[in-house]
C-alpha cells in the first residue's frame, strides 16, 4: 500500500523533482507513494502566487495550506539540489513537519524525514534543519528511498 508523502524542495529544482515524481508512474520502478505536496502555488485574491518567506505574515495562506497537507502525510522527503540548503521554505517545512509529527511519534519522529540529494548533486549542502530531525541523508538512490518510504515510522 502506498504511503502518504510530502516532498519538500527548492523550486529552482522543480524540473528534476517532476522527473522524480514520474518514477512512481513507471511500471518498471518500485517507487510508490501518494504525493501530498502542493500541486499549484497558493495565490492571493488577485490570483498572483504568494512568494513571501515563511517568516512574513503575508505568507500565512501558504503556511496554512502546507500544514493541511502535512496532516495527510506520514513522511517528508527533502529533495536536495544546489541551493536547497539556503531555502527558507524547505527549512520551515522540515521544522514544522517534525513539530507536528512529534505528537504522534515522540522520539522516533526523525524516522519520518529523509533527505535525498538529486541526481548530479552528490556534494550539495544539506539543509541545517535536517540535523537531528531526519534519517541519514542519501545521495540519489530512488530504490533505497522506496525501501525507506515503506518502513513503518513508528518503529
Amino acid at each position: 500500500m502506498a504511503k502518504n508523502v510530502f516532498i519538500s524542495f527548492d523550486h529552482d529544482d522543480a524540473q528534476q523533482v517532476n522527473g522524480f515524481k514520474l518514477l512512481k508512474q513507471n511500471p518498471n520502478h518500485p517507487l510508490d507513494f501518494r504525493d501530498h505536496s502542493l500541486k499549484e502555488p497558493v495565490t492571493d485574491r488577485s490570483g498572483k502566487p504568494i512568494t513571501y518567506p515563511p517568516s512574513d505574515p503575508k505568507s500565512k495562506p501558504v503556511c496554512d495550506e502546507i500544514i493541511s497537507k502535512f496532516g495527510n502525510a506520514s513522511k517528508l522527503v527533502v529533495l536536495i539540489g544546489a541551493d536547497t540548503a539556503n531555502s527558507d521554505w524547505v527549512d520551515w517545512e522540515i521544522k514544522t513537519f517534525h513539530t507536528m509529527k512529534k505528537l504522534l511519534s515522540g522520539d522516533n519522529t526523525w524516522k519520518r524525514i529523509r533527505g535525498m540529494r538529486l541526481k548530479g548533486h552528490d556534494s550539495a549542502a544539506i539543509p541545517s534543519a535536517l540535523g537531528g530531525r531526519s534519517t541519514q541523508v542519501m545521495n540519489w538512490d530512488p530504490n533505497a528511498l522506496d525501501t525507506w518510504v515503506d518502513l513503518d515510522p513508528y518503529r
